[in-house]
């Protein structure tokens, strides 16, 4: 068993204005992102300006975050939000849904694409998805400073007591999140697009990707205490999940057939290069 380190969750204080690690993280990881996005977007098959990257991370950090605390809401304890709406708006309590804050960050590429024609949907889609999983990393690291979505009860060499799950020691699933979610997915990402590749299809194999290892992990994090399992031995990640782990093949299927080859930013060069 191994010995939880405990680290205090205030990574600093600025007189008044306390910074905690999971907002610290957080915002390190959109600079990160943002940085690679700038050095990838100089590819020649993905032409992205300086300025558009920052302006396409200012979108997806309000999409992320108010797409995230709707899904939290809706999903995962909606009875006590009905009673409590203020509460809603207190997001430095915690309560983020990843599964909310990606249809957030959708919603938020539409509305960039929308004000700039020269990057539409699809593609800026595809352009955003190998960045994700570094927030996503970084937030699993966050959590487990946080001593939050810890795992369930295990006798395995790695085990750990987390002072909020009580005194038998659990599985760091956030630790295995952070390598299958963060480490492991943004190599997969990053590696496939390298090259060009057929508009949709980079995105979908995030959607896949991600679904498989969030429905995976789940079996052995523990699950939220408002919730319990709500679908037989299944968790609210586990279902939410399901539909990307069906909907990202058929939409890579359909990327290589072109299915989305009208999208108007270059799409046919892009099916044509992927095609040699």
């Amino acid at each position: 068993m191994l010995h939880y380190p405990n680290i205090n969750p205030m990574g600093f204080q600025l007189g008044p204005i306390t910074i905690h690690w999971y907002g610290l993280l957080e915002i390190i990881s959109f600079i990160i992102a943002t940085l690679w996005l700038i050095r990838r977007g100089r590819r020649p098959h993905t032409p992205w300006k300086k300025s558009a990257v920052v302006d396409l991370e200012f979108y997806v950090a309000i999409g992320a975050i108010l797409g995230g605390r709707v899904g939290y809401v809706l999903w995962y304890n909606l009875p006590y939000y009905v009673q409590h709406p203020l509460h809603m708006l207190y997001i430095w309590d915690g309560g983020m849904s990843f599964h909310g804050g990606l249809l957030g960050v959708v919603l938020a590429c539409w509305v960039f694409a929308r004000g700039n024609p020269e990057h539409s949907f699809l593609p800026t889609l595809d352009f955003i998805a190998p960045a994700v999983p570094i927030g996503l990393g970084l937030g699993r690291i966050a959590n487990f400073v946080n001593d939050q979505l810890f795992g369930r009860v295990s006798h395995l060499p790695w085990a750990m007591v987390f002072p909020a799950g009580g005194p038998q020691p659990r599985q760091p699933s956030q630790l295995y999140e952070f390598l299958l979610e963060g480490v492991l997915l943004f190599l997969i990402l990053a590696i496939y697009s390298r090259r060009p590749r057929p508009v949709g299809a980079v995105g979908g194999l995030f959607v896949f990707c991600y679904g498989v290892f969030r429905f995976l992990v789940e079996f052995v994090r523990q699950p939220d205490i408002q919730l319990g399992f709500v679908l037989g031995p299944l968790t609210m990640g586990q279902v939410l999940s399901i539909p990307m782990i069906l909907l990202g093949p058929v939409i890579i299927w359909w990327a290589y057939r072109g299915g989305f080859a009208a999208d108007p930013a270059g799409a046919p060069a892009a099916v044509e290069a992927a095609a040699e």
